[in-house]
């Protein structure tokens, strides 16, 4: 068992704040996060109304390639105080600087590409399982 001295644990405690210091989202309790969420047909269609629901969230996009996934998404948000944007390409929403978390939930053979292309633009990223196909794509998410 290793024996630390009182200074070792005090340094390493303020190392260890000092890293979590950085700003996020959960740190200004007063500005909305603002979702987009990729893929509608079934998991995206279930998250959209979840993310919805939590306070100081509003979910600003809705992201399919397929317009016949996009009523059934809007449906399932019940009247939402401003309707969701309708994009195709998740890349145009990535662009949006008021876009704060991108929510995937499109086919397993995305989440690796979105999860990077989200990470890069510094968006939050919520990701479905499986997270990726191989542990090279995991490994490029968790340095993005």
């Amino acid at each position: 068992m290793l024996s630390h001295t009182r200074r070792q644990f005090l340094a390493t405690s303020a190392l260890t704040l000092s890293a979590a210091s950085y700003t996020r989202a959960a740190d200004k309790p007063n500005e909305k996060v603002r979702v987009a969420v990729m893929g509608l047909r079934v998991r995206g269609k279930t998250l959209a109304p979840s993310f919805a629901a939590a306070p100081n969230t509003e979910v600003t996009h809705l992201i399919d390639p397929d317009p016949a996934m996009v009523k059934p998404a809007l449906d399932a948000l019940k009247n939402p105080a401003s309707p969701p944007k309708v994009e195709t390409d998740v890349r145009r929403v990535l662009d949006d600087k008021t876009v704060t978390a991108l929510v995937v939930a499109a086919p397993d053979h995305w989440h690796a590409l979105a999860t990077l292309w989200a990470a890069e633009r510094g968006k939050h990223v919520y990701v479905e399982k499986p997270v990726s196909h191989n542990l090279l794509e995991g490994q490029r998410m968790v340095q993005a």
